[in-house]
C-alpha cells in the first residue's frame, strides 16, 4: 500500500514502547475481553457467546471497543494528516512512500 510508520518527526521509526502504545487500545480491550471469558468459564457460568455479552461486563466490553472504533473513525478525519487516537497516543504518523 505504499505507506510506513514513522515517529512524528517523521525522521525514524517508531520504537518499541511507540509500537505498543499504538496499538494499547486493541489490547486492553481484548485482555480485559479475555479475562472475563476465562472468569465464565472457571466458574462454570459459560454456556454460549450470547451470554459473553448479556451481563454488565460484557455490555460494558462491547461498548468499549465499538466506542474506541469510534473515536479512531472521528478523530482521524478531523485531523490534517489523518492521525488517530493510536497515533497521537504513540507519537506516530502514517506516511505516503512512492
Amino acid at each position: 500500500m505504499h505507506v510506513k510508520v514513522m515517529d512524528v518527526s517523521e525522521e525514524r521509526i517508531p520504537s518499541l514502547a511507540q509500537a505498543f502504545l499504538r496499538d494499547a487500545g486493541f489490547i486492553a480491550t481484548n485482555t480485559f475481553s479475555l479475562v472475563y471469558f476465562v472468569y465464565l468459564v472457571v466458574t462454570h457460568q459459560y454456556v454460549d457467546a450470547r451470554q459473553q455479552t448479556d451481563t454488565l461486563p460484557g455490555i460494558i466490553l462491547t461498548y468499549a471497543g465499538s466506542g474506541w472504533f469510534l473515536l479512531e473513525i472521528i478523530t482521524m478525519f478531523t485531523n490534517a494528516k489523518r492521525r488517530a487516537v493510536h497515533d497521537f497516543i504513540a507519537k506516530t504518523v502514517v506516511v505516503n512512500v512512492d
